[in-house]
């Protein structure tokens, strides 16, 4: 893991839909992490309204995930809730991380209620050209044990995303 995300536990993972938030999030947590979807999420918050504390688990984990919490818009006891878990988990030097399932502003309030430096933000996008899509293209292939020549013509897809990648060679593979 790059040093600043050893030395900075609190990561907010960005990007378009489909660009692997959660896996990227979920690889670097390890394998010591909870995962909490967004329903899951909001269910924790709710939980620690009604009991004043977050259950053990989001506490004691190594590696905490919470895939997208949506609805912090203007819910500023919320955005409070969520910065102290973080900071909580921080001091303990657990590893919390917090990715963007749809952007509307939520994460952002999240970020702006946090200390200057207390966390690490990492922007995932998805290759522009046809060239770093035959790229990723090719290294699924790899992965998945193909040929590479099912990747030709993953570039095209539209809209182009990682998982329609997959998807795609995974069609291929079975048109053969």
């Amino acid at each position: 893991m790059p040093r600043i995300l050893q030395e900075r536990v609190n990561i907010v993972v960005l990007g378009p839909e489909g660009a692997g938030k959660t896996s990227v999030a979920c690889r670097l947590a390890g394998d010591d992490l909870l995962y909490l979807d967004t329903r899951q999420t909001q269910n924790a918050l709710v939980d620690y309204v009604s009991k004043g504390e977050w259950a053990a688990p989001m506490l004691e984990m190594k590696a905490l995930v919470l895939d997208g919490p949506i609805w912090l818009r203007n819910r500023p006891a919320a955005v409070s809730a969520f910065c102290g878990l973080m900071r909580r988990r921080r001091d303990a030097g657990q590893h919390t991380f917090v990715c963007q399932s749809d952007s509307d502003g939520s994460v952002e309030q999240l970020i702006a209620a946090m200390e200057p430096g207390s966390l690490v933000i990492i922007g995932l996008r998805f290759p522009k050209g046809a060239r770093g899509r035959l790229r990723f293209a090719r290294r699924m292939c790899d992965e998945m044990g193909l040929a590479r020549s099912l990747a030709r013509g993953a570039d095209q897809l539209d809209p182009w995303r990682y998982d329609g990648v997959v998807e795609y060679l995974k069609r291929q593979d079975q048109n053969r």
